[in-house]
């Protein structure tokens, strides 16, 4: 009799335990579903937005951005490098800087550096106005041309400077939600990298 209760309690016990396990494991199975379907819904959920100053609306998810979203930043750091004068061409430069990867800095930042320096010695003040965007499929480097118009002033004389065709190559990478700008070189219209030289 007794061997008999003692047996019931073992198979009471393992029944539990197992229906206590399979639970466990059906918990654990339930999370990881959910955790994955949630990092999934994350990643991919698109965000459409309509930044000030811009005429278009561009979609983004966590992981890329569409062709609205590269051509809104192409034309922000093609004026935030090129628009300037020389009270503004510190601090724009610096600003394009901050997007700039520290392993790809210290290129740029002497090619921004000489530019800046022309500008505030010879007081000239540049406007670049886009003509042309094309994109590289393999690359996905952008390469944008216009043309950069610039005067200069010494007190109240102000004296035009002919206008000249540039086009400069673009390496963006849009990386976690975060954008990154890896190359900014002058190129030929071939879009092969011209000689770094002062915009003027």
């Amino acid at each position: 009799m007794k061997l008999q209760v003692k047996e019931t309690r073992n198979r009471v016990t393992v029944m539990t335990l197992t229906a206590m396990t399979g639970l466990l494991a059906l918990s654990i199975a339930g999370n990881c579903i959910t955790g994955t379907l949630a990092w999934h819904f994350y990643s991919t959920q698109k965000i459409i937005t309509t930044p000030m100053m811009f005429d278009r609306a561009f979609t983004s998810t966590a992981a890329q951005g569409d062709e609205n979203l590269n051509s809104m930043l192409v034309r922000s750091f093609a004026n935030l490098r090129l628009s300037v004068t020389p009270e503004t061409v510190d601090a724009q430069h610096t600003a394009l800087l901050r997007f700039v990867p520290p392993e790809d800095r210290s290129e740029l930042k002497k090619s921004l550096a000489a530019e800046a320096d022309y500008i505030k010695k010879n007081g000239i003040s540049t406007v670049f106005r886009i003509d042309d965007e094309s994109t590289d499929t393999v690359t996905g480097d952008i390469t944008v041309s216009g043309t950069l118009s610039a005067s200069t002033s010494n007190g109240s004389l102000k004296l035009a400077i002919p206008e000249v065709t540039k086009a400069y190559r673009l390496s963006l990478h849009y990386i976690d939600g975060l954008i990154r700008l890896t190359a900014f070189p002058e190129v030929t219209p071939s879009g092969k990298p011209d000689g770094l030289s002062p915009q003027g």
